[in-house]
């Protein structure tokens, strides 16, 4: 309906929120400065595919000696002769599993489970009655104490045998009546019925209730066994002539905790609705239909007799197709948070949300499992989490028009939290989901979903230990149908890795307090505070220096090494238990080292500076870890330069340079050119991670006066630069000289959740290189500029600022005069929030006026929420449309609270609304910068229908290749 661009969506990875992609190698970027959590939205997977005790399910019967291959099947029911089991009463429970040990050899390594019918008469087959009971009357037979008591002990076996037994998925009561369907029609009872009597009922109901703890049991039909929680299966399934059956299923409603299962019936009654044989059903999309419209009213989780249908008929494969994807569960990743970096030793936080889209629930309590994967596919770590995938419900009330459920299966979020061994070497893994079959603690269950790996794991993104991940470049994804590699174990011993969010206690420390610092050096930082309580016991602290780990500590001291001199470092603290709880952070410090020894005066020149020139694809990003805030990427690789501009000297000649970069790769190179001359390499070895700064010094010849100093590399990518230093002198002593206080701080705007201030800049002996912000009088954010929007702020809400200018040497000012503002309680005015991208409700689904809204077409698929704000990366495609659908003439203006990877995105897309399309800049006459910022849209002055808006559409297949962060859309 107008709501996507065709063939426009596609399966790619899933890319981390929270990220900036830095200049890399190869196709897939490199990811640099995870700063927080990484949030990734996922994509189902269009296929069908094999999962166990699911989905077709075909038969084994009492005369062959094999499972028949089928390409949906996993779960396979077997017709068993009493006789193969127990002939005398004195035949042990050894017998049955011989029996079973024979019958089922190997079927652990094809990931096949049995579902096992006992039966005694098997008409048109034979009959196989144990010695000692009573039989040739085929009424009279069924009603003896001798046969009643003879089945009680038979079923005690079974349990034994059986109950256990990893090959077993469930059980079939069986064993009573012809085919084991616990009636004898054709012939009757005395009382006129053909049904099992309550006696027996009784009996065999306590029988298998008291037998199987661990396996579920299916009775036949649903006016049986009724004082019991048994499942049902229906062996007339689907068919007109026995809709009393399904009607009798649907009414006993216990499909929330018992299996349901069938076999659609081809030998008997009315086959107008079936097409008499399993092509017949599959080739035929209403005859499919009419099926699946039965699995979904009664929450089946598996069929027979269907499942032997030709899979080389197209027709009949899309219905078959089409049928296992509604037959039984099918589990949906929608979204996965986790933890981008964590310190070896330390916690790992992940939660997911999945949806149920099948029919029915799981039915055992297998465990989620969240691993880390090695390089090479293999497993670093693992550990489970503590939900209940039983838990994961499909939905109710199944429309047959709308093809869908009216009661929409509900979305399922699953916490945990790992502590992850400091045995883990630092590197970058890739973090995978799986869920297990507890016979081996192999991935068993598999999710719906394009992110596959072969071996049944789910890989969601990049983690590193120690370190930022490198990349979030997931490989290539197997297909889930053609993957025959899973398999589980007959033995199983306790599981070997560990848990997530296990204990009880969920009580969080206190807060660390009175933290500050007890001492400095040129690379050092020593900090005490005060200790935290808990109701259980504190286990330690993470310290964290400009928002990013630092390191851990059991006591309340920590001292911060390898920093460089005559820096700012902003450092809180956090307590943490034994459970994985951590504490609100504490107060914020912030220290300055000392300056180096040796003398000298040093002079920083950040790479983000407004002095600068940047060329080719060559960007800024956020950087906790940089003396700035911020750093250059994408340097090389031909057309990417970084030009310094504005390099004083105060006479010509020699100078030492010393290069602040991060690499978290193997050794890179640049050219380093001084005033367009000759160029030469530097090199910059590995720092380890994306988010570790390094240094490297060379010599530069320099002019008297203004020079500049420019980066690049024609062949590769060069580092990621953070600042330069330059060395003006030997003797003439260390800049000790503060910058004057910033005056006239004021604010300058205000929304729901920013504060916009501007000052007047201070002055300084050398030069001014920056400025701190503290809200509060806590640290809220540094800039270059004499402006400063802080972001992310609470409604209705006042808040007092002040603010710092610095210098290169690391003096700063003392505090300017406070001023104070005020968020918005709705935008200024009385506005209409469209959508705040908080995935409350979740992306993409529908916005916040609980209307439709969806997207499609961009790098990362739908987009993925990042920090609040909804993440689109385009390339010449990329559409998203928000219904709004209600009257706005209440409103004047549409506010997009948006920044761009680069700035200046404004002319890369089109927005569409109330019957206006125009680019973003032709709408508002505004640009996007890097940092968020409000644009309005006069609605009427661009002549947009705001009594019938529509939908507001925005579409970026213009020419254009980049990436905008939407946080907010609102009118007002």
């Amino acid at each position: 309906m107008g709501r996507k661009k065709a063939g426009a969506m596609l399966c790619a990875a899933a890319l981390s929120a929270c990220m900036w992609w830095g200049g890399g190698t190869g196709t897939g970027g490199e990811a640099h400065a995870a700063i927080g959590p990484i949030t990734v939205s996922l994509t189902e997977s269009p296929e069908a595919f094999k999962n166990p005790i699911m989905g077709f399910r075909p038969s084994r019967y009492i005369n062959e000696s094999a499972f028949s291959d089928r390409e949906y099947a996993d779960i396979y029911k077997q017709y068993i002769k009493y006789t193969d089991l127990e002939t005398d009463a004195t035949d042990s429970v050894q017998k049955i599993k011989d029996w079973s040990n024979t019958a089922w050899a190997g079927i652990e390594n094809k990931n096949i489970k049995v579902v096992p019918r006992v039966v005694i008469v098997y008409p048109g087959t034979g009959e196989f009655w144990p010695n000692g009971v009573t039989h040739g009357d085929p009424v009279n037979q069924w009603l003896s104490e001798t046969l009643k008591s003879r089945l009680v002990a038979f079923i005690g076996k079974l349990g034994q045998a059986w109950d256990n037994d990893p090959r077993v998925a469930f059980v079939e009561l069986g064993l009573y009546g012809n085919w084991g369907e616990t009636h004898i029609y054709p012939n009757k009872f005395a009382d006129g019925t053909d049904r099992i009597p309550l006696s027996f009922q009784t009996a065999l109901g306590d029988a298998y209730t008291a037998a199987f703890h661990n396996k579920k049991v299916l009775v036949r039909y649903p006016e049986t066994f009724t004082a019991y929680n048994f499942g049902i299966q229906w062996d007339s399934f689907a068919l007109p002539d026995d809709a009393a059956g399904g009607n009798g299923e649907i009414a006993r409603d216990t499909w929330r905790t018992q299996i349901n299962s069938g076999e659609v019936a081809y030998d008997w009654g009315d086959q107008s609705n079936l097409g008499g044989s399993p092509d017949g059903t599959l080739g035929s999309v209403s005859h499919t239909n009419y099926v699946i419209d039965w699995i979904m009213n009664t929450h089946t989780s598996s069929l027979g007799w269907i499942s032997d249908y030709n899979a080389s008929n197209s027709s009949v494969e899309a219905g078959a197709t089409a049928m296992q994807k509604m037959l039984g569960y099918r589990f949906v990743l929608n979204q996965a948070t986790f933890t981008g970096n964590v310190t070896p030793g330390g916690t790992m936080n992940v939660s997911f949300q999945v949806v149920n889209k099948g029919s029915s629930p799981f039915y055992y309590n297998w465990p989620v499992e969240a691993s880390l994967l090695n390089s090479d596919g293999s497993v670093a770590w693992k550990g489970l989490f503590q939900g209940d995938v039983r838990n994961w419900l499909p939905g109710t009330s199944w429309n047959s028009t709308t093809r869908a459920y009216n009661q929409a299966p509900a979305t399922n979020t699953v916490n945990g939290s790992f502590t992850i061994p400091s045995s883990v070497p630092n590197g970058t893994y890739t973090l995978a989901l799986s869920i297990l079959d507890p016979s081996g603690w192999k991935p068993s269950v598999r999710f719906a979903n394009t992110n596959y790996y072969a071996g049944g794991r789910t890989p969601i993104g990049k983690v590193g230990i120690g370190m930022d991940p490198a990349n979030q470049n997931l490989g290539t994804f197997a297909s889930l149908k053609s993957d025959n590699t899973l398999g589980y174990s007959l033995q199983s011993g306790a599981y070997d890795g560990g848990t997530g969010g296990g204990s009880g206690d969920t009580q969080a420390p206190t807060a660390p307090s009175n933290l500050a610092s007890t001492g400095k050096t040129a690379s050092s930082v020593s900090l005490s505070w005060s200790a935290s309580t808990d109701n259980v016991g504190v286990a330690g602290y993470d310290i964290y220096r400009g928002g990013s780990y630092a390191g851990s500590a059991t006591g309340t001291t920590y001292t911060d090494t390898g920093l460089q001199a005559q820096t700012a470092y902003t450092y809180t603290v956090k307590a943490k238990d034994a459970a994985g709880n951590a504490s609100t952070a504490s107060n914020a410090v912030t220290v300055t080292t000392s300056a180096a020894a040796g003398g000298g005066t040093s002079v920083t020149y950040e790479a983000e500076s407004a002095a600068n020139t940047l060329a080719g694809g060559a960007a800024t990003a956020a950087c906790s870890t940089c003396s700035g805030g911020s750093k250059v990427g994408y340097v090389g690789n031909n057309s990417g330069t970084l030009q310094f501009g504005g390099i004083s000297a105060p006479a010509a000649g020699t100078y030492s340079l010393t290069i602040s970069y991060l690499n978290g790769d193997a050794a890179r190179s640049a050219q380093l050119s001084v005033g367009g001359g000759a160029a030469a390499t530097v090199s910059f070895p590995s720092t380890g991670s994306w988010s570790t700064v390094g240094t490297v010094t060379t010599s530069v010849q320099l002019a008297a006066g203004n020079n500049t100093i420019k980066f690049s590399n024609a062949t590769g990518w060069a580092p990621d630069f953070d600042r330069i230093q330059l060395n003006t002198g030997s003797g003439g002593g260390a800049d000790t000289q503060a910058p004057t206080v910033p005056a006239n701080v004021a604010v300058t705007s205000a929304t729901t959740s920013s504060i916009a201030l501007g000052w007047s800049a201070s002055t300084d002996n050398v030069g001014v290189t920056g400025y701190d912000v503290y809200r509060n009088g806590t640290y809220a954010g540094t800039t270059a500029a004499t402006t400063y929007t802080d972001t992310g702020l609470a409604s209705g809400t006042t808040y007092s600022y002040t603010v710092k200018a610095k210098d290169a040497a690391g003096n700063v000012s003392a505090s300017s005069s406070s001023a104070s503002g005020t968020t918005n309680t709705s935008g200024g005015v009385a506005s209409l929030l469209l959508d705040n991208f908080d995935n409350a409700p979740a992306w993409p689904s529908s916005n916040d006026l609980g209307k439709w809204t969806g997207a499609n077409g961009f790098a990362n698929n739908a987009g993925v929420i990042e920090n609040g704000a909804v993440k689109l990366q385009y390339n010449n495609d990329g559409w998203l449309g928000s219904d709004v659908t209600q009257s706005i003439a209440g409103y004047s203006k549409l506010i997009v609270r948006i920044k761009g990877a680069a700035g200046g995105e404004e002319s890369q897309f089109h927005l569409v609304l109330g019957g206006v399309e125009k680019t973003l800049g032709a709408f508002s006459g505004n640009t996007v910068t890097t940092a968020y910022k409000d644009i309005a849209i006069d609605l009427a002055a661009n002549g947009v229908n705001q009594a019938a808006p529509g939908q507001l559409q925005m579409s970026f297949w213009h020419g254009s290749a980049g990436t905008v962060w939407i946080d907010e859309i609102r009118f007002e």
